[in-house]
């Protein structure tokens, strides 16, 4: 089932974020917990230059991990926007070919269905949910496991449909198979970015890096004193480095049905508008139109 944020607010986003980082928050109080009582017996001077370096290493790729990662965020946004579009483009163009024949309005009614549908079963694929109740009956001519791929190929058979009966000229063919390929190019993008995740090993690289930091950090702060400021301020410190580094991790996966995702519900629920009509059910939106996260 896709999960739905509801009215989510800033408290109630706070608390979805903090539930995410639940593990690596108990680990760092853990882990203060027992350093606390361990002396330091670095030299003072060579524990400073230590972690200069250590934090300015840390830094640099902390952030070029998080700047690569909401780099895919934007890429998954953008090429959901061309789905957006695409759909437009096409829902104009069949308006622009009805000529209120019987012959022609089966076919048409049924792609403007199948494409509505299309968008609901790419984002369950890309969550790895079932689609919504509703969503394979909207095309009760197609099978009804029929995946996002092989919902754009019974699309393009329409299409030869149209043009093998002339109710559509090779221009306006084109036309149409070219806003069916850019929804092919699109939903290829989407798959890339879900299926291939960064390299593990670099992965682990960083959050133990961010992990050594925060370590190194919270020991020497504490050291200076037993005094629960310097505690606390340490702790502060290493929270800072993990949680940019988990944040990061969860903004490079913009699919994987949690807080950080795609408001994927929302763009499929415009494209039923846009397509169906604003009183279709599945245009219906899933959460307030003051939510701050579109589930």
């Amino acid at each position: 089932m896709i999960r739905s944020a509801g009215r989510t607010g800033p408290a109630k986003v706070t608390g979805l974020v903090l539930w995410e980082l639940r593990f690596n928050l108990l680990a760092m109080v853990a882990v203060a917990a027992v350093m606390v009582p361990i002396p330091d017996t670095i030299q003072t001077d060579n524990a400073t230059a230590v972690l200069s370096v250590l934090g300015i290493a840390a830094s640099i790729f902390i952030g070029f991990r998080n700047s690569n990662a909401y780099n895919r965020w934007w890429e998954a946004r953008t090429l959901w926007g061309s789905v957006i579009i695409n759909c437009r483009a096409l829902h104009n163009g069949l308006i622009s070919l009805d000529d209120d024949s019987d012959a022609m309005a089966p076919t048409l009614d049924r792609m403007r269905r199948r494409q509505v549908r299309h968008a609901w079963q790419l984002g369950s694929e890309l969550r790895g949910v079932r689609p919504p109740a509703g969503v394979a009956d909207l095309t009760p001519e197609d099978p009804v496991d029929a995946d996002a791929t092989e919902l754009l190929s019974c699309q393009a058979r329409d299409i030869q449909v149209l043009s093998r009966d002339n109710e559509v000229d090779t221009t306006t063919r084109v036309m149409l198979m070219s806003t069916n390929t850019a929804l092919v190019a699109a939903q290829s993008g989407l798959e890339r970015i879900r299926n291939q995740p960064i390299p593990v090993h670099y992965d682990m690289f960083i959050r133990m890096l961010a992990w050594f930091f925060g370590i190194v950090a919270f020991n020497r702060l504490d050291a200076t004193s037993h005094h629960i400021g310097s505690i606390v301020i340490g702790l502060l410190l290493m929270g800072v480095f993990v949680t940019a580094e988990r944040l990061g991790h969860f903004i490079e996966e913009p699919m994987s049905n949690r807080i950080f995702d795609l408001p994927m519900n929302r763009f499929c629920s415009t494209i039923t508008g846009n397509l169906l009509g604003a009183g279709h059910l599945l245009a219906q939106p899933r959460e307030s139109v003051k939510a701050s996260v579109w589930m």
